[in-house]
């Protein structure tokens, strides 16, 4: 097993990818987060991402076992193909889930976005300040949204957290759970108590509009089939649905 720290090694990983769209993995091939590791005879590979795994070539459990002590050890998915996951599943990653990769449509309509990015009325909507991002790392149901970055001062200056307010609390947000040089991994959160009242909605339109105007890619890759309904209105077209394994 060999960690690849620098670009250049990193690099030699982009083949195994440049098929995937996910925006964590190539996040980390390009050394924004995560670690990446490649087997002896680099025919294997395997990208660790904020919690997620991304194996990809050949499927053996002699790698795996190596780098199962680098894995996260409370929540653990792995994408990949069916070899890679009867392999994870020996190690733990027993819990099947269904994931969905919404896809892009050809444009996104910006009248459209403009006007789901109205928020409720006595609401507040703001982008790229720090309150935002300080605000969102004060909190465990918002942290998402920025913990890809430093601190919150580097989150603003990136400028892609947008935050719902009322009474000048933060309530619900969108933001970059990872980032690349050209493409943005959507998160969205609202505090339990805020929900269903259109704020993630308006949140995810908002931030839609900065990826237009920034030309960054947005990918949303959904957990449930509701998460999957709001990305397909705010403009998505519905995903590819793909087996992971989890281990809690």
């Amino acid at each position: 097993m060999i960690e690849c720290r620098t670009a250049e090694e990193r690099r030699a990983l982009a083949p195994f990818y440049r098929k995937s769209g996910d925006v964590m993995a190539r996040s980390a091939l390009e050394g924004r987060c995560g670690r990446c590791f490649a087997s002896d005879d680099g025919a294997s590979a395997l990208v660790i991402a904020r919690g997620f795994v991304f194996p990809a070539g050949r499927a053996r459990e002699g790698f795996f076992r190596e780098t199962a002590g680098e894995l996260p050890p409370g929540f653990l998915t792995v994408s990949g193909t069916a070899a890679w996951r009867q392999i994870a599943y020996r190690y733990g990653a027993v819990i099947r889930m269904t994931r969905y990769d919404m896809q892009n449509p050809p444009a996104f309509s910006e009248e459209a976005l403009r006007a789901l990015a109205v928020p409720p009325e006595g609401f507040q909507l703001r982008w790229g300040d720090e309150e935002t991002a300080k605000q969102a790392l004060e909190n465990a149901w918002s942290e998402d949204l920025c913990t890809f970055y430093l601190d919150a001062a580097a989150c603003a200056r990136d400028g892609l957290t947008v935050g719902a307010y009322w009474q000048g609390k933060l309530v619900s947000g969108c933001g970059a759970y990872a980032r690349t040089a050209d493409a943005v991994e959507i998160e969205i959160d609202t505090h339990p108590d805020f929900r269903r009242r259109g704020l993630a909605l308006c949140c995810g339109a908002q931030m839609l509009l900065l990826c237009r105007q920034r030309g960054l890619r947005p990918h949303w890759d959904a957990m449930t089939k509701k998460s999957a309904r709001l990305a397909c209105r705010l403009g998505f077209l519905p995903g590819r649905a793909y087996p992971v394994a989890c281990r809690e």
